[in-house]
């Protein structure tokens, strides 16, 4: 998956156009994200995603697994803010679906809950679109070239060197270990599929953590020392088409704002 991540993000027909333009145009989105209303939060995931598939031609496919996985840790924790639990006794109009009830008290899913909930799955997956745009049009050392240039600290730059490295060891190791389990024959029953399941967590993470140790160990007999460096690039200057474009974008996503907040 890391392969064809580089591959598609170096042959981006925005490849030419400066990252730090890029980085610009995705943290003013992501701020746009944090401001606006959910219809313009659902304009903007629409429109990358629309973006990716169509200008871009990256393969529905590989979007929609790449969106799975932080959607399955975020809904797994939508429970714990949808669920509330009350005294049977108390008059509560926050009530929206009554679950259970046990002696005196009910666990019941809140309408508040309900709210909350859906503004942080429209926002996160917002986000994370336009932070996925940046990574499949530019590759991933020119964006750290960039944010170098942007004075970034260094911390934060070490920090998503390793991320970046990590998650894709643990998407090799998830992926053979999954070959392992479909070939021991993990899901005949369900009994057997939990057990199968657990022994696969445990060794994923056992092998993910070995894999990184031997990186860092790999990393620090070549020199390194608390600190990476990268190297310049000559300056460009963004094409006209890209930022009449971005403004246009911008603009928009502005006047949508500005009628949801009006009506």
């Amino acid at each position: 998956m890391n392969i064809q991540i580089d591959t598609l993000s170096y042959n981006s027909r925005f490849r030419k156009v400066p990252p730090i333009y890029k980085i610009i145009f995705t943290i003013l989105l992501c701020v746009m994200v944090f401001l606006s209303h959910i219809p313009v939060q659902i304009t903007i995931f629409l429109g990358v995603f629309v973006f990716l598939c169509c200008y871009e031609k990256i393969p529905v496919g590989v979007l929609l697994k790449w969106i799975a996985v932080p959607s399955l840790f975020l809904f797994a924790s939508m429970p714990a803010i949808i669920l509330q639990v009350s005294n049977l006794n108390e008059i509560n109009s926050d009530i929206w679906l009554s679950i259970i009830k046990i002696d005196n008290w009910q666990i019941y899913i809140s309408e508040s809950g309900l709210g909350l909930a859906k503004a942080i799955i429209f926002r996160s997956l917002s986000l994370f679109i336009c932070v996925f745009a940046l990574v499949m049009t530019a590759p991933f050392n020119e964006i750290l070239h960039a944010l170098h240039k942007m004075r970034t600290p260094q911390v934060l730059l070490d920090i998503l060197v390793g991320m970046y490295r990590f998650i894709f060891i643990f998407l090799r190791y998830a992926g053979e270990l999954y070959m392992v389990f479909q070939s021991r024959g993990g899901n005949v029953t369900w009994k057997q599929t939990f057990h199968s399941v657990g022994l696969v967590i445990v060794q994923l993470f056992m092998k993910t953590f070995e894999k990184y140790k031997r990186m860092l160990l790999v990393m620090e007999s070549r020199g390194f020392h608390d600190q990476l460096y990268y190297a310049d690039e000559q300056r460009k200057m963004a094409p006209r088409k890209f930022t009449g474009g971005a403004l246009f974008i911008l603009f928009i996503l502005i006047g949508l704002e500005w009628w949801c907040r009006g009506s």
